[in-house]
Parts: structure tokens; C-alpha cells; sequence
């Protein structure tokens, strides 16, 4: 203003004419400001267009501090102070220490109550302007799946971070002019059209994602257990229709957003998967010729005592066919199938099926596991690897693997949003062994003493195949704690789709896969299959 006054003084003393001028461009000048308009943040759908997530208008309320340092502003601020229920003297604070500024954020995303209430007060100083505000309507079901967003609707965590680039929006620029208390007084022009984000649409499926997460808190509550996570794929165009994992998060309240909660834990957690690798261990016996279906191996006396570890069945077995040690689970039948492999044999095999590496599902927090060189087995490693531990995997990594055996032995992209990958696959493992391997895990289930019974599922032919893992506690195998298994495919006449289960520590007793998590299974299958409306598949060709 200063310069302003000395420059109209000389001006009027010399041409008062282009003077007057002068000062008018100069005021323009001070009145015309850009300022954002607001794009809206890209939709998340699930698969029948259910919205999953959405930016909603949202008020924010912003203040002049330049003003409002004045005395006369001295009531209005105290009844501010007293609607947000903040200390007289705090807002005073922040005012002195904004006194330069024309605008500042003082509450960010209002509620509407009190966007009311603050609207009463009369005075331009005190006023809102527009924002987005995330939405999340898929609830906790869905809360460490989707993630969330911050403030200025940035993805932070799950699929609103991984996807942030495709969700985000471009916002747009306009001229405006204000008054010289800087209210906005009128639009001159838009210099920037706003874009809005790209929409996603999940392979998800809202109702039974929220099946999933209801049976899993049920038995999690139940069993006393840890955690517990829920997969299921189509096994044909590997979509995943559910990732639900519990104790989850309220997505509409920020101080619930920690610990482990937050994490798919489907896919972050590194796991030992026991028996459930049985089946693949089968598959490379027969596939290398080291054993046939009319194998049979002893498993007497019940113990293999090595240098630093004893086997053992989880009862006396005796003599065990292939088809029994997928059946019964037998530790020291699979272990004895995996030292007749050759290291490289048993390795190789494995990595057919998927682990150790990436799956390619891109979601934060994706682990590729581990499996060792055929050259780094030991002894001990090499009987161990045959009934799951010594090397580590998702749960996410035993769908996959599973769903390689529920297309008999042709491999396809696993994904969580529709049209990213085409429907190609590739022929992987031998289909006739394939075939052999899936009616020795229909007996884990069907037979009257499989260790899956309790995972049937009325009207289907499951194929499955439990997994009971013993937890390491500083450094060692703890006894009192497991991770219960249970991966099965669902079909008739033919696989279809592949689930799995895991039930996380459980406390009610010892853990068992059989007992922990093939109930799991079966009833959440059950609701699934009614929901899907698939009864008629039963049976068909």
C-alpha cells in the first residue's frame, strides 16, 4: 500500500490521467488470484458395480486471520471457539500467528452439524470453502483391502495406493477476483478444466467378501485365535473374488489405522505351509517316476530320528499308499518321498507351482517367500521340505499353486481387477498326474477318515487338503502354537473354484487344520455357492 500511495503521488503531481489508470491495473492486479477447482477421486467398484469406495463433497472451514485480528472480530471468534469446542485462547494463538495471511484451513472436512452451526455466524471472515471427503462403502470387510486415502485424497495404503496414478485426479485452475477482504466475488475465467480419476472395477465380489469376513469372525472370536485370512479364486479366469482377512479396521475411524490391521495379511504374511504341500510333493514323485500309485511305504516304526530332529505321523500310520499320505497327512510317508526326489528333482517341482516368486498381483506388501537351492538342502532339509517347512510362502502363493491343479496343470494370472491381464494360460504340469493328484485329495475329504471332512460342502465335490505348522517363538518351533490350514477346490463335475483358509494361533486347543480351519471352509463355501446361485453348475457339463 505504501507503494502504492508514493507511486500515486508522483503520478498525480506529473499526469493524473494515466495515473488514475495506473493504480486501477495495480489494484486488479492485488484482486485477481488462481485458485483450485477440485476433481473428484476415481471410484472403486466391486465386480457387479457395487461402490467400494468414493470422494463425497466435504466442507472445510477456513478463516482471515488478517481480519479477524481486529477487536471488532472479538465475539464472532469466541463463538467459533465455542461451537468447535476449542480453548478461546488456542484459536486467539493461531490468529496472531496467521495475522499476514488472507486465508487459512482451520478445520478440515467438517461434519454437517456443525457446518450448520458455524453458518450462523455472520461474518465473511469465517467461511467454507469445497473438498473431497474418501468413502468407504464396503466397511471393514473390505478396510485392508481397498486402504485409504489421506486428507487431500492420496492413496496410502492397499489398492488406493498401488492404483493412485489410474484413481487420482487432475484438478483444475480458475481466475478468480476477491474482495479486499478476500472473499471471492466472481469467476473471470477457467484457465484449467479439472479431470477426474479413472474408475476401478474389482474382481471382488461385495457379498461374499462380507460372507468371508463374518465367518472368519466368527471363528476367530470362537477359537480365541490370532487372526485369520480368507482367499477364493475362479479357478478358470483367476479372478479373486474374496481377500477378507480379520481383525480388520473402521475405515471411517482413523485411530483404528494400526498395527496389523491395516495389512492383507493374504498376501504380506510369510508362512511355512506344512502339509498343504503334500499334494505337490506327490505330483513330482509320480511325475519323476520315483514312486506310482501302487507305492507302498512303510512308516514304521512311526519315527525318523535325524541328526537335529525326529519325524513323526500325527498317529501310528504303518504302511501308507501315495493316495494315504495326502489322505492321512503322513509326515514321514511325504518326507520319504522327498529324499527318493533328487534335490534338483524336488526343487524344480516345486518351483512349477509357483513359490518363490512373484505372483505379479501387485498389491503393497507382496512377498515372493522363499525356496531354496537345490545346492543349499541339507539332509534334514531335504525330508523336511516334503511335508512343508524349510521353505516359506503366502497364502495367496497355495491358491495359486492349488489353482494350477483345479485347471489340471495349466497356470493363469491371479487378479484383483477386471480386464488387466488377458485370459491366456499356459500348460505347466502333466494333466493326466494332475488328475491322479485331485482324486487323492477328493479322499482328504469325502473318505470317512480324511483329515478334511469337516470342509464338505453339500452338492459339490471338494478336493482339498488340511495343513497343521507349527509356529517359530525365539528361534524355535514352539508346540503350543500353529498356523491351521485348510486350501480346497470346489467342483462337480469338474474344479472350479480354489479357496483357502488360515486360522491364525488358535487357543481353544492344539491347532489342527482339520479341526480349525476345514470348518471354515465349509461353511463359508456353502454360503458362497448359494449366493453365486451356482447349484445349477452341480452336475453339469
Amino acid at each position: 500500500m505504501y507503494h502504492l500511495q508514493i507511486k500515486g503521488t508522483d503520478c498525480f503531481f506529473f499526469n493524473e490521467g494515466s495515473c488514475k489508470q495506473n493504480i486501477f491495473d495495480e489494484a486488479s492486479k492485488r484482486q485477481i488470484h488462481n485458485q483450485i477447482i477440485k476433481a473428484q477421486r476415481g471410484i472403486i467398484y466391486d465386480r457387479n458395480k457395487n461402490i467400494l469406495a468414493m470422494s463425497l463433497p466435504a466442507k472445510t472451514l477456513c478463516i482471515n486471520p488478517n481480519r479477524l485480528f481486529y477487536k471488532d472480530n472479538n465475539a464472532d471468534v469466541r463463538e467459533l471457539s465455542n461451537i468447535l469446542n476449542m480453548p478461546h485462547a488456542k484459536l486467539k494463538k493461531i490468529i496472531n500467528n496467521n495475522k499476514d495471511r488472507k486465508e487459512y484451513y482451520l478445520k478440515r472436512h467438517i461434519s454437517k452439524s456443525l457446518y450448520l452451526e458455524i453458518s450462523k455466524i455472520s461474518n465473511p471472515n469465517i467461511y467454507f470453502i469445497n473438498e473431497n471427503k474418501r468413502s468407504y462403502l464396503g466397511g471393514e470387510a473390505f478396510s485392508n483391502i481397498i486402504g485409504f486415502t489421506d486428507i487431500d485424497d492420496n492413496g496410502q495404503e492397499g489398492i488406493e495406493l498401488v492404483n493412485n496414478d489410474v484413481l487420482k485426479p487432475v484438478d483444475g485452475y480458475k481466475k478468480i477476483k476477491k474482495d479486499n477482504i478476500g472473499r471471492s466475488i466472481e469467476t473471470i475465467e477457467v484457465t484449467n478444466k479439472p479431470s477426474p480419476g479413472k474408475d476401478l472395477i474389482l474382481t471382488l465380489d461385495k457379498r461374499i467378501q462380507i460372507v468371508a469376513y463374518d465367518v472368519l469372525k466368527k471363528y476367530i472370536q470362537k477359537y480365541r485365535a490370532e487372526s485369520g485370512s480368507i482367499v477364493l479364486v475362479e479357478a478358470k479366469s483367476g479372478n479373486i473374488l474374496s481377500m477378507a482377512n480379520y481383525p480388520s479396521f473402521d475405515p471411517e475411524k482413523r485411530h483404528t489405522y494400526k498395527g496389523l490391521k491395516l495389512k492383507n495379511r493374504a498376501i504380506h504374511d510369510l508362512i511355512e505351509p506344512g502339509s498343504t504341500i503334500k499334494p505337490f510333493i506327490i505330483y513330482a514323485g509320480l511325475k519323476n517316476k520315483v514312486i506310482d500309485e501302487s507305492t507302498i511305504i512303510d512308516t514304521a516304526p512311526g519315527v525318523i530320528k535325524l541328526d537335529n530332529q525326529e519325524i513323526k505321523d500325527w498317529k501310528y500310520l504303518g504302511k501308507v499308499s501315495t493316495g494315504d499320505i495326502i489322505k492321512f497327512s503322513s509326515n514321514i510317508g511325504a518326507a520319504k518321498v522327498s529324499k527318493k526326489l533328487s534335490k534338483k528333482q524336488l526343487i524344480n517341482n516345486l518351483d512349477l507351482f509357483g513359490f518363490g516368486q512373484s505372483l505379479f498381483i501387485n498389491l503393497p506388501g507382496s512377498k515372493n517367500g522363499s525356496l531354496p537351492s537345490p545346492n543349499s538342502l541339507s539332509e534334514s532339509d531335504h525330508f523336511s521340505i516334503g511335508y512343508g517347512y524349510g521353505l516359506s510362502v503366502s497364502l495367496m502363493h497355495l491358491v495359486n499353486a492349488y489353482t494350477i491343479l483345479a485347471n489340471i496343470g495349466s497356470q493363469t494370472q491371479l487378479k484383483y481387477i477386471t480386464n488387466t491381464y488377458p485370459d491366456q494360460s499356459k500348460q505347466v504340469l502333466d494333466g493326466q498326474i494332475s488328475n491322479i493328484i485331485l482324486d487323492m485329495m477328493s479322499e482328504v475329504v469325502h473318505s470317512s477318515d480324511g483329515t478334511g471332512k469337516k470342509a464338505s460342502v453339500s452338492g459339490y465335490t471338494v478336493y482339498g487338503k488340511t495343513g497343521t505348522v507349527r509356529k517359530i517363538k525365539n528361534g524355535e518351533y514352539n508346540k503350543n502354537s500353529h498356523n491351521a490350514l485348510f486350501i480346497g477346490i470346489l467342483g462337480d463335475p469338474k474344479p472350479k473354484y480354489v479357496a483357502a483358509v488360515i486360522i491364525r494361533e488358535p487357543k481353544d486347543r492344539e491347532g489342527s487344520g482339520g479341526f480349525h480351519a476345514a470348518p471354515v471352509f465349509g461353511e463359508f463355501l456353502q454360503h458362497t455357492m448359494r449366493i453365486l446361485d451356482d447349484i445349477k453348475y452341480a452336475g453339469t457339463d
